[in-house]
């Protein structure tokens, strides 16, 4: 925001100098650095007037004058349209240097020596109007220093406001900052309360009390429109803003002074003689003041008459009531409308003003009418207008909570010692009430301006600023000492990725955030999402319920670029909304890209088997123990994943994720035609589970063990893992391994029936297997794999 000293300095005595300004603005968060500095620009500008004007002999569109700056009389060729007799004038005499670098010389123009310039309004950095020469008032004597008459020796400066400081988006809320930093004393109007219910013969209704929690309306009569005062043009041209004619910019001024956009409109173009504030019909058209035709949808906020809508609510006015040069009669409209509503519709009509600037940042509800009584004020002086009826709806009016501060707190945050009479004291200067509740506790009311004060923290952030990031002394941070080996999560998370690393895999890291529409491709509504209120762009508007979504759009990212051979990995945070609270769960999840070859002659990639085999030596190494993969119940089956290509992940029998092969159709939602696997799980529940500080080691084994294979038949939607699980119940301590090796339905087996084939390793820590112990082992088995799964030996 580009900000004027001299406009700064109506408000606050501060006693700083610009550059000393500048520092303190910065050094209490907010980036100031000075970009234009006037101070001498005009010290060779003076008021003159124009004692003749005659044609140049060999010029049609130049002309000789005569000007007269006290008592001398300069010869000066001017080529401006406008100039005449006996007007009042800025010269620049020789030896000026301009605002825009030009240094007036004497020179010759078509053979006529020229002793000076008559300067427009551009080449004195007024205003952009570089039509004519600027004629003057009839005031200040001849030969007076024009920078004398109308306050043009500033300095301007560009402060950086960062998105959660709206309130410092106008000279008073700088001013306010100002205040604060030096001491000094705010001069700022106190908000009068006023009560007005009726502009006769007009009314105003609020439809959407939600979007527009507070509306004013002023009636300014007998109003004549033409320029404003030079003043007033030039803190808007030094601002950035365009001046335009004396009832615009009175809105746009008062706009930058107090931060709160305002709009007139000619009251003979409101039809029924009504405003109604409503949410746009669905395809309703609308035309803004710059000519551009907008599709409205009913999420927009419009401002409407009897018949049609008549401004975008916070954001434009419309080309149907602009204020044009005829206009007697205004209605000036000052209110509060809700950001998200503001921000919603300027970002999805393209649309960026000054006004929907600050409404997205939110302005102060509070000081809706006060801003709207100055400028009726300053349009009722400027045009010869009067002000007349107020109408003011806010139906639900609005308090900041109270938030707690603890003095020890703010030491133990910043490293101070500071006492609660200090503390008290910088917030105060800032407008905060602080009650004491009780030793060294403080309940904090942050006042209207102040949106973005919700926590603790942020007062301590205000304390910090005013007492000087500069004055915090450097000290070593007091950390807690946790026990790792006791679940050290940071340390299971850092293990985690390391061994996906080391199999192979590329980390990831993605935006928190997504896209609903990923979410609802893959079927992802076991969890309710959360919703962000300040999001960077109109699709990434929820916080993400899994990893998936944006691991499947960084292959999908990679994939257009001739990348389709990938193995994908993150660790990161979810979240899910449980009532009015928001859960955070740290989660692992990985995709992997799959090659044709199939394994069993299942007609599964053998790449599902891959992945499962990853992931059951990463589980061992962080637990100790083997997972076990399950068919999901019907209800807890993934759309996402291949109906019989998927698997519950447990761990110690407690359920922590599931793993599977991606189908076709969540594929073609992210374009997507390579086949792929993927696994996620819940990294906390598996560090619940059975997660263990150190990796497991056993000493070599001292005797021989003994191998066996075992083919079973069994009915055919028996799950060989529950066939696993079953063998090694029958003597964990002797049976070291079981695995599956072989599957076949075929002649040889009855139909409804499959051969299961497993290869068995048994072996004694303390001593030599016999064959003897063996065939007891595998007699045991089975009689256990009989009674539970009705299975047979095969001969």
């Amino acid at each position: 925001m580009r900000l004027s000293y001299l406009w700064l300095n109506d408000w606050v005595e501060h006693g700083l100098s610009p550059e000393l300004l500048a520092a303190g603005l910065t050094s209490a968060g907010l980036e100031t650095n000075i970009v234009q500095d006037l101070r001498g620009a005009y010290d060779n500008v003076v008021v003159g007037r124009v004692l003749s004007v005659s044609p140049h002999p060999d010029a049609d569109n130049i002309r000789i004058t005569e000007v007269d700056v006290n008592g001398t009389t300069l010869q000066i060729v001017c080529g401006a349209p406008n100039v005449a007799l006996d007007q009042r004038v800025a010269v620049a005499l020789i030896g000026a240097k301009l605002p825009n670098g030009m240094v007036i010389e004497k020179r010759k123009l078509r053979g006529v020596e020229s002793s000076g310039m008559i300067c427009s309004e551009a080449e004195l950095g007024i205003s952009a109007d570089a039509s004519g020469i600027m004629v003057l008032e009839q005031r200040g004597s001849l030969g007076s220093h024009l920078a004398n008459l109308f306050e043009l020796e500033d300095v301007i400066m560009e402060v950086d406001i960062t998105p959660n400081r709206g309130d410092c988006l106008s000279v008073w809320g700088i001013a306010r900052e100002v205040a604060a930093i030096s001491g000094g004393k705010l001069k700022l109007p106190d908000p009068m309360a006023e009560w007005g219910t009726t502009i006769e013969g007009f009314s105003v209704y609020v439809e959407n009390n939600e979007g527009c929690p507070r509306y004013t309306a002023r009636e300014i009569r007998g109003v004549t429109v033409g320029p404003s005062h030079i003043k007033v043009r030039r803190r808007l041209f030094a601002a950035g803003v365009r001046p335009i004619n004396n009832v615009v910019d009175a809105t746009n001024y008062i706009m930058l002074e107090t931060g709160h956009p305002l709009h007139a409109f000619d009251r003979r173009d409101l039809q029924g003689d009504r405003i109604t504030v409503r949410n746009a019909h669905a395809d309703e058209r609308f035309t803004t003041l710059d000519g551009k035709v907008h599709g409205l949808s009913a999420a927009s906020l419009l401002i409407a008459d009897a018949n049609r809508g008549v401004a975008l609510a916070g954001v434009m006015g419309g080309l149907n009531s602009e204020v044009k040069p005829d206009t007697t009669d205004i209605i000036l409209e000052a209110a509060y409308f809700d950001p998200v509503c503001v921000r919603k519709t300027a970002k999805t009509l393209g649309v960026s003003t000054e006004s929907s600037y600050r409404f997205e940042r939110g302005v102060d509800p509070g000081e809706v009418p006060l801003a709207g009584r100055l400028a009726a004020q300053m349009i009722a002086a400027s045009t010869g207008g009067k002000t007349g009826g107020f109408i003011d709806v806010y139906p639900v009016q609005t308090r900041p909570p109270a938030i707690r501060l603890r003095t020890a707190k703010v030491n133990n945050t910043l490293g101070l010692v500071l006492d609660s009479q200090r503390i008290a004291g910088y917030l105060n200067s800032l407008g905060f009430e602080c009650k004491m509740e009780g030793e060294g506790l403080f309940s904090v009311t942050a006042p209207s301006w102040r949106h973005d004060i919700k926590i603790e923290t942020d007062l301590i952030e205000e304390v910090a600023r005013l007492h000087g990031y500069a004055n915090i002394p450097a000290t070593a941070p007091r950390l807690a000492q946790h026990d790792t080996a006791e679940g050290g999560t940071y340390r299971a998370r850092s293990r985690l990725a390391g061994l996906l690393a080391a199999a192979g895999f590329y980390e990831t890291l993605n935006y928190s955030f997504i896209n609903p529409a990923w979410r609802t491709a893959l079927s992802l509504s076991d969890k309710e999402p959360v919703p962000m209120e300040n999001r960077i762009n109109a699709d990434l508007c929820e916080l993400r319920t899994a990893l998936l979504p944006g691991l499947m759009e960084a292959v999908a990212f990679n994939i257009r670029r001739g990348e389709d051979t990938l193995s994908l990995f993150e660790n990161g945070t979810v979240f899910s909304r449980e009532g009015n609270d928001v859960r955070e769960e740290f989660h692992c999840a990985a995709l992997m890209t799959l090659g044709t070859e199939e394994i069993l002659g299942t007609g599964i990639p053998r790449g599902f088997h891959r992945l499962k085999g990853i992931l059951q030596k990463v589980i061992k190494a962080l637990t100790g123990t083997e997972a076990s993969f399950t068919r999901p119940a019907d209800d807890a089956r993934r759309p996402h994943l291949y109906t019989h290509r998927q698997a519950e992940i447990r761990v110690n029998n407690a359920a922590v994720g599931v793993m599977g092969q991606i189908h076709p159709l969540a594929l073609q939602q992210f374009d997507i035609e390579t086949p792929m696997v993927c696994f996620e799980f819940s990294t906390d529940a598996l560090i619940q589970s059975g997660y263990k500080g150190y990796a497991p080691v056993e000493p070599l084994p001292r005797f021989p063990g003994i191998k066996r294979d075992l083919a079973l038949l069994v009915d055919e939607r028996t799950e060989a893992g529950n066939i696993v699980e079953t063998i090694l119940d029958t003597d964990r301590a002797l049976i070291r391994h079981c695995r599956l090796f072989d599957l076949y339905q075929g002649a040889q087996v009855q139909a409804g029936k499959k051969s299961l084939a497993f290869r068995l390793f048994f072996q004694k820590p303390e001593q030599t297997l016999t064959d003897k112990d063996a065939d007891a082992l595998m007699a045991a088995i089975l009689k256990r794999v009989g009674e539970r799964h009705g299975a047979e030996l095969r001969m």
